[in-house]
């Protein structure tokens, strides 16, 4: 089923598409067509189009295989700040460069907090969990007593190491003594801005699934054994339609949930996402199956979604906490 999209979605599908075929630095391409702008707040020179935009950037980024975690996480960050009752004036040189590519926000201590804590006189120690890799010009942090917190990484107090997650970049921040200013985010602010980010979240996951499916559809309609493909065996041929079917029912979950956030309606983004991260899991498993020993390769394309989607899928938290989080 090709769910129809409205010109503005078709023509950054397309957009992005394109982007995604050039060489150069990925994050800095997409800047070249204003993505980073699309949903950023007002307040920051964004033209805060809403989450009907921000969901085709993010699928078409998984379906290229360019999870750009670090684009996710500045939306996030700056949802965060987003707010009368934050000072971000001081922060236009920063953003102009989040809008540029060119530097890049994270979020720290999401998914509860992150082991690090903050003195009487403002002084962050610790350590982050591992992070999308990027140049950080910009840290949101909550604490280990629930405070959150601004952080500018300074040479001398601040520390990002490059490291890898399941055999893909990412990078962690040691914080010694780095200045923290205090900031008042609210729960019903921190709330809006999670649902998003798993909206967004979820967008990806679903792409990455679409994209390693279409991966296994051609090998299996190649890969000839017994003296007919794969494909023409039952067995196989079921799984993937039944994966295709689903696949189109939650891609219009997505949608639908991503039109009620952006309306201020309620949606349920915990369980969107954890049915996305599902899917995506089941997805990745599948294709690794059938390519056999060939998908165990490090460079093949099944075992490279594979660990993508084992990074991504718990990213805002597991499924089983966020079915848990639905159920309250």
């Amino acid at each position: 089923m090709d769910l129809r999209l409205d010109p503005l979605q078709e023509r950054l599908r397309d957009a992005v598409d394109t982007v995604l075929t050039r060489t150069g630095e990925p994050s800095a391409q997409l800047a070249t067509i204003g993505v980073p702008t699309l949903n950023a707040p007002e307040r920051f020179g964004g033209l805060a189009l809403g989450l009907t935009a921000d969901i085709v950037v993010n699928e078409r980024l998984g379906f290229g295989l360019e999870p750009l975690g670090c684009y996710r996480a500045t939306a996030f960050a700056l949802d965060l700040l987003d707010s009368d009752d934050i000072r971000t004036e001081h922060l236009s040189e920063i953003v102009a460069d989040l809008h540029k590519g060119l530097r890049h926000a994270v979020v720290i201590g999401a998914d509860g907090p992150a082991r690090l804590r903050v003195t009487p006189d403002g002084k962050l120690w610790g350590e982050s969990e591992p992070l999308p890799r990027s140049v950080i010009g910009l840290c949101v942090v909550r604490a280990d007593d629930g405070s959150w917190h601004l952080v500018l990484p300074e040479t001398g107090t601040c520390t990002v190491e490059s490291i890898d997650q399941f055999g893909l970049p990412a990078s962690r921040v040691r914080f010694d003594g780095a200045a923290a200013e205090l900031l008042p985010i609210s729960t019903a602010q921190w709330e809006r801005a999670l649902g998003a980010a798993r909206i967004r979240q979820a967008a990806l996951l679903l792409g990455l699934a679409y994209r390693i499916v279409e991966v296994a559809r051609t090998h299996v309609n190649g890969r000839v054994q017994s003296g007919k493909p794969l494909a023409q065996r039952q067995t196989v041929a079921h799984r993937l339609a039944a994966l295709l079917g689903e696949a189109d029912g939650w891609r219009l979950v997505l949608h639908k949930a991503a039109w009620a956030f952006d309306r201020g309606e309620r949606c349920g983004t915990a369980a969107v996402l954890a049915v996305a991260a599902e899917h995506a899991r089941l997805a990745g498993r599948t294709a690794l199956q059938l390519h056999g020993v060939r998908g165990m390769l490090a460079h093949s394309t099944a075992a490279n979604v594979y660990r993508m989607t084992a990074v991504e899928s718990v990213r805002l938290g597991t499924p089983a906490a966020l079915w848990l989080e639905a159920a309250r």
